[in-house]
């Protein structure tokens, strides 16, 4: 189910297809409903819904996202500059091969 419905717009569900969350609904003797999902709801149906709503999670994902990627970049170039200071390095070559010797390859 990707609506959430709305007082103007209630979603249609079923017991397999209840949404997350606040969400309108019309009972089956015509009556609008409103499933609070959050405790803003709860208190007052016409407050702002407070629940996560999937653009939010999103959000959030993409952003983790954006995190995880730069420090990837930041890994890949402490990585590099690394190796190549180890093979400017007098002793560099045995530095590798004791590091390759102990990593089992």
């Amino acid at each position: 189910m990707t609506a959430s419905g709305t007082r103007d717009n209630p979603v249609t569900t079923t017991p397999d297809s209840v949404p997350s969350g606040c969400f309108w609904f019309v009972d089956p003797d015509g009556t609008l409903c409103l499933a609070p999902g959050c405790m803003a709801r709860i208190q007052e149906p016409d407050a702002e819904c407070l629940c996560d709503s999937l653009t939010t999670r999103y959000g959030r994902l993409a952003q983790k996202l954006r995190d995880l990627q730069e420090r990837q970049q930041y890994a890949d170039t402490w990585w590099h500059a690394l190796r190549a200071a180890v093979e400017a390095h007098p002793a560099g070559r045995a530095v590798l091969a004791d590091t390759q010797r102990r990593t089992g390859r």
